[in-house]
């Protein structure tokens, strides 16, 4: 099993549940906590995937050693293969990032 095997594995397993709330102009896909993992804006061409900086950006540089460009392309195949989101650029817009947030439930 080679190192992208073992991420979405662990993706998985821990966000691979995920629940789609549609809020105004964004789905969001949140937690059982209704907190959102990664949202979207519903008529938006850009095709961008604004991705939780800090649940996922940051470990994936600390724990597995990834750099950015890595991680999109995991996070591409992963939102491809588990949630069914086909050509998409997962982003990790640090800006867009701090002006939402992430830790207050959706639903």
């Amino acid at each position: 099993m080679n190192k992208q095997d073992i991420i979405i594995k662990w993706l998985n397993k821990k966000f691979g549940d995920l629940t789609l709330a549609v809020v105004g102009d964004k789905t969001f896909y949140v937690d059982k906590d209704r907190k959102p993992l990664f949202y979207y804006y519903q008529d938006s061409k850009n095709g961008y995937v604004y991705i939780n900086y800090y649940r996922i950006w940051v470990f994936f540089e600390s724990i597995f050693g990834l750099n950015s460009l890595q991680t999109k392309e995991i996070l591409k195949v992963w939102l491809e293969q588990t949630y069914n989101l086909r050509g998409v650029t997962p982003d990790d817009n640090f800006i867009t990032n701090h002006l939402f947030s992430w830790n207050r439930p959706i639903i």
